[in-house]
């Protein structure tokens, strides 16, 4: 077991598993935010991925603050970002939270007067593997600004041993063109950590991270792990939308997703199965482990937490609906520093 300081942190950065004991996580905040006047002409099709509520929903709340133009919706969210982070100190789990943006940093990346900002989905902007720390590229623009209020948590990790590593940033481009931007792009939720080999999604319709982003992360990581590419629809914007790793050989999927397969280091292993409509949605396929067979799941997936818990898996629900309108589930919105395999 690893050595805790008297706050009950652990010593050291280290994420082995998908399904190792989550016993150190940063859990997203939500921010308001101006939703951007353009998509009041209708959304571009590199946004394909969000919901079908949200869809319908943007162009008619275009140039108007998200508190403003769904009050109930916002103070859902918040209020359900901060019942994760209290349901997992509840458990023993050691909370970060990315600290405010600035108003510069705010104000960084804006376009046209757009004011694009989150911080609820901190899975996305950084990445752990073992005790690497990584800055990763986000492909769209207004979220390069994310990884500024996660910079204390990194110094944090370097202080405990971690090697760090920032990404090159991308340049710029409008969101239309997104898909032919130049890369590497690398985001939080396409990367899963199976032991020794680490999966990579990258969507054909060019949403988030790229083949380039992949070969990049595999020359930091060199020998000591295997990095495998993993193509995913454009139907969705990360490889975790569709997989969830619950314990060696079990996982959720969602198959549509995968226009190769489903990834052969999982392919053998019990599959529960969620559609690619339900992966969108509700996202289906993503949900946080807390340990080997245990799992916190959307209180709406009730067939899902039905199928889990018939295989022996101990399952916890929360409310999560208002999160997910933004195309992020539970997973999304926490990034563990240190999970681990109990031995």
């Amino acid at each position: 077991m690893t050595a805790l300081d008297p706050t009950g942190r652990t010593d050291r950065i280290n994420v082995t598993h998908e399904w190792g004991v989550l016993k150190e996580a940063v859990v997203g905040r939500v921010i308001d935010f101006s939703v951007p006047q353009r998509l009041g002409g209708g959304l571009p099709g590199s946004l394909r991925f969000l919901p079908e509520r949200t869809r319908e929903d943007l162009p008619r709340w275009a140039g108007r603050l998200w508190s403003d133009a769904d009050p109930e919706g916002y103070a859902r969210s918040v209020e359900q970002i901060e019942g994760l982070a209290r349901f997992l100190t509840g458990r023993g789990v050691v909370v970060h939270r990315p600290r405010e943006l600035t108003g510069s940093e705010l104000a960084a990346y804006e376009r046209d007067g757009d004011r694009f900002s989150m911080q609820t989905f901190v899975r996305d902007p950084m990445i752990v593997v073992g005790d690497h720390v990584i800055e990763s590229a986000l492909r769209l623009p207004a979220r390069f600004k994310e990884r500024f209020g996660l910079r204390p948590v990194f110094a944090e990790a370097v202080s405990r041993g971690a090697r760090y590593s920032v990404m090159p940033p991308p340049s710029p481009v409008p969101v239309p063109a997104l898909a032919s931007a130049t890369g590497p792009f690398l985001e939080g939720g396409d990367v899963m950590v199976l032991g020794r080999d680490v999966l990579v999604g990258h969507g054909r319709g060019g949403a988030a991270s790229d083949a380039e982003g992949a070969r990049w992360l595999a020359r930091l990581l060199g020998d000591e792990y295997r990095v495998h590419e993993v193509p995913i629809s454009e139907q969705v914007i990360h490889l975790d939308d569709g997989l969830t790793a619950v314990r060696e050989g079990l996982a959720v999927v969602c198959r549509e997703q995968f226009p190769d397969g489903v990834p052969a280091q999982v392919a053998d292993w019990d599959l529960i199965d969620v559609s690619l409509r339900d992966a969108v949605n509700l996202l289906a396929g993503n949900s946080l482990v807390l340990g080997p067979g245990e799992v916190l799941v959307d209180e709406r997936l009730t067939g899902l937490a039905e199928a889990l818990t018939a295989r022996d898996v101990t399952v916890h629900t929360l409310p999560f609906e208002a999160v997910t309108a933004f195309a992020g589930g539970l997973r999304c919105a926490h990034h563990p520093l240190v999970r681990e395999l109990d031995t």
